[in-house]
């Protein structure tokens, strides 16, 4: 498991979660529609209470399993977008081009670029010349980096089962399923929406 790190500014959603005892969701809790949903709606016209609380659920939670990587690699001096690059480099088997890196991270060539010049200095990648296009510079580890990768990546993968272990098999399908049909939707979510309906801010919001 070595998911892509990525920057971004996020954008505080208005939305309600249901209250909690002891730190357990309540039953029926998930799929119950509390009173502050018609609130937000009429806040944002147009916009879907469930769909907004769902991106946000799972923003916060993509954020924390991020953070469960990156301690690993804090610890071995490395940030969690330089673990992942050289786990995909790794996992490929061969030299990889830096662009291929970049869109399998899902980051830009730029960032990967700074990635790959720290990860250079600390003597973790080496960059080639591709022999069948002399423009093209291929990306290979180096054996200092392996034998990092052999340290750390049986500690992430500890982590994978510690957390999501605690779940059955048949939820952790249906997370599988989800997730893929989410990131076929973000594929072939139009690019230019129409401009949204003027939000309606409340009174108590407004700074005057």
């Amino acid at each position: 498991m070595h998911p892509a790190s990525r920057s971004r500014s996020r954008c505080e959603l208005n939305t309600a979660k249901p209250r909690r005892q002891g730190g357990v969701r309540e039953p029926g809790a998930a799929s119950a529609r509390p009173p502050e949903a018609d609130a937000f709606e009429r806040e944002y016209p147009g916009a879907s209470w469930l769909a907004s609380r769902a991106l946000r659920e799972l923003e916060t939670v993509g954020s924390r399993v991020e953070e469960l990587v990156a301690v690993v690699a804090r610890r071995y001096g490395l940030s969690h977008a330089a673990l992942n690059a050289l786990a995909v480099i790794e996992g490929n088997g061969t030299p990889l081009p830096t662009g291929e890196i970049s869109a399998r991270m899902h980051i830009t060539t730029g960032t990967m670029t700074t990635v790959l010049d720290t990860l250079e200095r600390n003597n973790y990648i080496r960059r080639l010349a591709d022999p069948d296009d002399r423009r093209r510079v291929l990306v290979d580890i180096t054996p200092s980096a392996q034998a990092v990768l052999d340290q750390m990546l049986p500690e992430v993968q500890q982590r994978a089962k510690a957390v999501m272990g605690v779940l059955e098999d048949n939820t952790l399908h249906t997370l599988l399923d989800t997730l893929a049909a989410l990131t076929k939707a973000i594929d072939g979510a139009p690019q230019n929406l129409p401009p949204p309906a003027p939000r309606r801010t409340p009174r108590k919001l407004r700074r005057t």
